[in-house]
Parts: structure tokens; sequence; C-alpha cells
């Protein structure tokens, strides 16, 4: 059996090793457009603002790795074109030299993850302009940084990968401005709980810019225009505004897609097409909380995602049950994690809730190392059930988060403590 994956990353890679550990005999080959592989996403920007973290930091295993651990073939720079279903083959083309070729496969996984979301607003295109996605991509703020040696930064987006870059170009010495068009940072989570943050970041002077977007930006990348009315003046700018699945390559190949353009597939990461797999940041997950496919890309998801994957096409029985949509992260010195559900996503979703907020140290509070956590719950008033909590402190928020996300994995009500 010839087993084909398009993407090298979390979710690519984890399929390939998982399906060579059940067997030896089966073909595995991975094609990759970038040429890094398997590399740590969420360490994006601490490799950009941190002397101590490498570029091998980020990418500890090349393509002969693999070759040599687990006898798969990476290959990288080698971008897939076209998929034929009914032929069950593939156009590939070699980046560097312009060559175009076709390979077969038996069992397909696509793996090709997430693309950064780039606002279609005049200047977007500019050199000073960088997207945080991948390596090569931190790669060119570093250089631009130590070349340019700018002053001021203008973040676009308020979410994980802007409050994490706000935190590192401060630390580099640049002037941090950012602008978030939800009334507040972190819009998935509610706004009685991103005010800490906020509050956080002022106190590490971030300048904030909240309800309001940018619409243009000059020719020479310095002047940024809003919405509102706002001449920024700047000398580079990070697009953190979000990412979204990388599904071009299926677009019209009749594969099964969900509200944010994700692939769905099943328990077993099938897709509805025959032999055809799909794992990762490119695909739509079921929630715990709700049964419903959501779109929440993250890399330890596209690894359970690919280790399933890679068992179930060589005879194995493991199943993806879902995920309650846990995420944490740290900006300057303050901690923030959620899971589930927000308070307004409850509302919306037509729960009839009860809200809880719970404000108390991390630990005894006479000790130096204490310090104050924030904690929202939010429940079902009938069946008690946890629908999902919001943390932000400085200390013992991953512990706190762990805990909630086990109780709700088991069904733990919340008069059962």
């Amino acid at each position: 059996m010839r087993i084909v994956i398009i993407g090298s990353v979390a979710g690519g890679t984890s399929a390939a090793a998982k399906a060579r550990r059940n067997s030896e005999e089966h073909e595995i080959v991975i094609y990759d457009m970038d040429r890094d592989i398997s590399y740590s996403g969420c360490g994006l920007p601490y490799y950009i603002g941190e002397d101590y973290i490498t570029r091998d930091d980020l990418t500890p295993r090349n393509s002969a790795w693999f070759k040599n651990r687990f006898n798969i073939d990476i290959f990288t720079e080698h971008q897939v074109t076209d998929i034929d279903i009914e032929g069950k083959t593939l156009a590939v083309k070699n980046i560097q030299t312009g060559n175009i070729f076709n390979d077969r496969y038996d069992k397909l996984i696509i793996a090709t993850g997430a693309e950064s979301f780039i606002p279609d607003i005049p200047g977007i295109k500019n050199s000073s302009i960088f997207p945080v996605r991948n390596v090569s991509n931190a790669d060119k703020i570093k250089k631009y940084i130590f070349e340019k040696k700018p002053q001021r930064a203008l973040i676009i987006g308020g979410g994980f990968i802007g409050l994490e870059m706000a935190e590192n170009l401060t630390h580099l010495g640049i002037k941090v401005t950012l602008i978030e068009m939800a009334d507040h940072v972190m819009p998935s989570m509610d706004s009685d709980m991103a005010v800490y943050i906020e509050d956080h970041l002022i106190l590490k002077n971030v300048e904030l810019i909240r309800g309001d977007t940018v619409i243009e930006i000059s020719d020479n990348g310095e002047s940024v225009f809003t919405e509102n009315g706002k001449v920024i003046e700047t000398d580079m700018i990070i697009l953190a505004a979000g990412v979204k699945p990388n599904t071009a390559l299926v677009i019209n190949k009749n594969i099964k897609l969900g509200k944010s353009g994700g692939i769905i597939v099943n328990d077993k990461m099938e897709t509805n097409l025959p032999d055809v797999y799909a794992v990762g940041d490119c695909c739509e997950v079921k929630s715990t909380v709700t049964g419903e496919f959501i779109y929440r890309p993250l890399g330890s998801t596209a690894n359970k995602m690919g280790r399933i994957a890679g068992d179930v096409i060589t005879g194995g029985d493991l199943r993806f049950r879902g995920v309650p949509g846990t995420g944490i992260f740290k900006t300057f010195d303050l901690s923030v994690a959620q899971t589930g559900l927000s308070e307004k996503e409850a509302r919306d979703a037509g729960f009839d809730i009860l809200v809880s907020h719970n404000i108390k140290e991390n630990q005894s509070k006479y000790l130096r190392e204490s310090r104050e956590l924030v904690i929202k719950c939010i429940s079902e008033r009938e069946s008690e059930r946890i629908l999902g909590v919001q943390i932000v402190g400085e200390r013992g928020v991953d512990k706190r988060i762990d805990v909630f996300v086990t109780a709700m994995t088991f069904g733990a009500k919340v008069s059962s403590g």
C-alpha cells in the first residue's frame, strides 16, 4: 500500500510515524511546499524575541532524520497542485526546479494546515509587513529587526499570536501598538475576562486600539489608516489577524467542508471521499461540549488527529472523540487559558446558564510567590454540566485549566465538589 501525505508539520508527520510504527510494509511519502518540517509553530514569537532560542530548537527534525528513523520519504519544497480523486493520482511541482510530475496513492492524507488571514486592503503587500505562520516568516522578521532596527511596530490582531508578539517585540525595545477590530483583545474570551489582559498590556506600555480596523497602508508601509480615522506611524507591521483552513487544493473536488471552510472528517479521520483522509488545521473538529463542528487550529489536536489517521489506515481502531477547545498562552507575566464555550457562545447557543467568578490567590496568600487568579466558569443550570472556563493570572493557570478540562471530559457536575 502506498500512503501519500500532503503536509509535514504536526498532523502529517504524526500520521506517517504512527503508520510506520504499525507496519513496516507500506510505502509512505510526504510532500510539503515549505522547506521546514515538524516545526514548533507555538515557539515562533519567542524565536523572534529571545536570543537563547535558535532555529534548530524549532526544527529539530529534517527529512533525513525521518528517512533514517522511519523509512519515510519527505520531499520539501514540493507543492501538490492537483488531485485526481478517481484516478488516485497527484500532480506535484518541484518548487526549486519547476518540474511537474505525477504520483499515485492508495490512501491519501491531507494535512495542509492553515494559512494566515491576509486582509484585502491597499498596501498590504509592503515588504515591512509580516505574517507569523511558519519558520521562514519568523526568519524574515528577525532579519528585518536586525537590519532595520525598527523603533515602532503595529500588530494587527489581538489573539494568541498577536499578544505573544506584543511581549516579544517589547522585550526587544520596540514600541508596540496593537489594533483589534473587536471591542476587546482575545475575542474568543468574554470582555469581563479580557479586561485583565488589557490592563496588563497597558501596564507593559503596549498601546491598545480596540473596536477599529486597518483600511489602508501607505506605499512605504510607515503610515496606517483606520476605519475610525486614526493615523498610526510605524516601522513594521505584524499580521496576526487569525488563520483559516488551507483547503484551496480540494476546492471543487466534492470534498465536504464546514462553515469555516475546514474539511469535515469522521472519528476515523475519513473525509466523504473514498480513501481520502484529513488531519490538523485544515479540518474542522467536533466539539465535545456541543457536538457541533468547530474550527480550533492547535498543534496538539493536529498531532492527535494524525496519530489516529495513521493508525486507522494501517488497521488500527483508534477513534477521535473531539475536543473541548482548550488553549493556553502567556503574554508578559500573565498566563491566559480557556476551554469550552464563552458566556456569549453559551447564550448564543441557547443554553440556560449560570456564571461564576472566583478571584483568589494561586496558593497561600502570605507566601511571597502568591499571585491572584481570576476564574470564570460557565455551566448549564439544569444539568450542572460545565460548558466553559476562562482563567487569567500570573501563576497556577495551567494546573487549574487541566483540572477543569478533566472534569468536563468525565462529565462532572458543578455541585459534585
